[in-house]
């Protein structure tokens, strides 16, 4: 069941956003709004150069053999390739958002947060220090959540 699961939130997060890429221009022409999703792309790429020292999986289950990663922006925030995906997308859609693509982005960001749920989960099993982690981390979005 574990692995249905993982495999079903993986699938839905990819398949949102092959609609947004498929559907919207992705990044916009207002430096206001360019200015946000550069940054988001920035920590998604300063993220994924920091995962690369464990073992990289885009599902929710921790490969065997992984580290946890608690450095980079790692160090204040659980889930930051996520939030990089939120300052990529928030932005394209209030400004290019129609009804299906907010209803898209609804099922994308509910997803989100049951894959980091779920992927926290199988974190605090994987790993004896995953909750010290969390009591100096902010889950995704700092100061809020």
């Amino acid at each position: 069941m574990g692995k249905l699961k993982s495999i079903l939130l993986t699938m839905i997060q990819y398949i949102s956003l092959v609609y947004f890429i498929l559907v919207f221009p992705v990044l916009s022409g207002q430096i206001v709004i360019f200015a946000i999703q550069l940054i988001g792309i920035l920590l998604g790429i300063w993220s994924i150069l920091v995962m690369s020292k464990s073992k990289l999986n885009i599902a929710p289950i921790p490969r065997v053999g992984s580290i946890l990663i608690n450095s980079g922006p790692y160090r204040f925030i659980r889930h930051p390739m996520y939030l990089s995906l939120l300052l990529v997308l928030l932005p394209m859609m209030m400004i290019h958002g129609s009804a299906v693509g907010w209803f898209i982005f609804g099922v994308f960001f509910i997803n989100l947060i049951l894959k980091l749920s779920y992927e926290e989960q199988l974190l605090m099993q994987t790993f004896e220090r995953y909750s010290d982690y969390q009591q100096h981390s902010w889950r995704l979005i700092p100061w809020v959540y």
